[in-house]
């Protein structure tokens, strides 16, 4: 879907001076830092010919086209033809798409709606607040992105996909539970963690673990811990395609609340994680069809999977509002 913010790339990987190209779904895109250091992102396509723009050159403010060297602003605006004469009139077509973009928490966040202004960016709490730590890490996978979704929300693969990360689990449970609203599903994940969680007769008892997801594309695992400590990992999920096959990019972030300069824990919260997901990925990368479905009756569907079906649903209804939007 389009209506979505979409990581394109870390603050680190978008250099000063430097053109990069990335592609969200069908979009080509090419980033760059304009003279303030903000990141910029236009349409990577020059409307002259169809060259590159992530091909060409940065001058100033500005990317100039690597085939006739047309040059386009900040706003997709182009500002000098140098084949135009010098009394030409720049032709009003003579523009690119630009993409609304944010720098939040280490990562470039690219908005492919067409609203103005676009919706707020949405984040988890933990991804900005000083008080917690994070450890990067990330994966591609050759998957379509609702299938990743839904493998982060269900809970029941894990005696069978993770029997050594996830230890010794009952496969046989009862749920799991969920609340949803809107824009968010919520999972309590408390039967494949019993000795994580605090005694019910503790003051303090909380579930050991919730798996929430912010519609459409970010997912956070909290973990709790003794007293108030925490840990969470969070996947930001962006689609992609690679000679036609869609693909998905994982951003992850381990996170924690304590510790924050043992590098130790980083490790271990960095190999754990790596560890799933490469777990996961032949699995979810054999899914068939590619795309989840969205009549929720061409699968069969048990109790486990009510959370997933509820994302079916969300995200059918979510792509129907857009495609009225493109008929008006």
């Amino acid at each position: 879907m389009k209506n979505a913010w979409y990581i394109a790339a870390t603050s680190a990987e978008l250099t000063e001076d430097d053109l990069l190209s990335c592609t969200i779904g069908e979009e080509e895109i090419v980033l760059y830092r304009d003279s303030s250091g903000t990141a910029r992102a236009l349409q990577d396509q020059c409307p002259h010919r169809g060259a590159r723009l992530s091909d060409g050159t940065q001058t100033d403010n500005s990317i100039a086209c690597p085939f006739h060297g047309w040059q386009f602003d900040p706003d997709g605006r182009c500002t000098y033809i140098p084949s135009n004469g010098a009394e030409a009139p720049i032709p009003p077509a003579a523009a690119v798409r630009v993409y609304p973009v944010q720098e939040v928490a280490g990562h470039i966040w690219v908005y492919l709606g067409s609203s103005f202004p676009p919706p707020e960016l949405k984040l988890p709490a933990e991804l900005t607040a000083p008080a917690w730590h994070a450890v990067p890490f990330s994966a591609r996978w050759e998957a379509h992105l609702t299938r990743v979704v839904e493998s982060v929300l269900d809970v029941s693969h894990l005696p069978f996909v993770h029997p050594i990360t996830t230890g010794d689990v009952d496969p046989r449970v009862d749920g799991p539970e969920f609340t949803a609203t809107d824009d968010e599903i919520c999972v309590v994940a408390k039967p494949f963690h019993p000795l994580l969680r605090t005694p019910l007769n503790e003051p303090d008892h909380r579930e050991a673990s919730t798996i929430t997801l912010y519609f459409p594309n970010q997912l956070i695992l909290r973990t709790n811990m003794a007293q108030e400590n925490q840990m969470a990992t969070y996947l930001a999920l962006t689609p992609t395609r690679e000679n036609g096959v869609d693909e998905t990019v994982i951003y992850g972030l381990a996170l924690r609340n304590f510790l924050q300069d043992v590098d130790v824990i980083d490790d271990v919260h960095y190999e754990h994680n790596v560890t799933v997901l490469d777990e996961d990925r032949p699995v979810v990368e054999g899914l068939r069809p590619k795309h989840v479905p969205l009549d929720v009756s061409s699968e069969v569907h048990v109790r486990s999977d009510a959370q997933q079906v509820r994302y079916r649903l969300m995200l059918k209804k979510a792509l129907q509002q857009e495609s009225e939007e493109d008929t008006r």
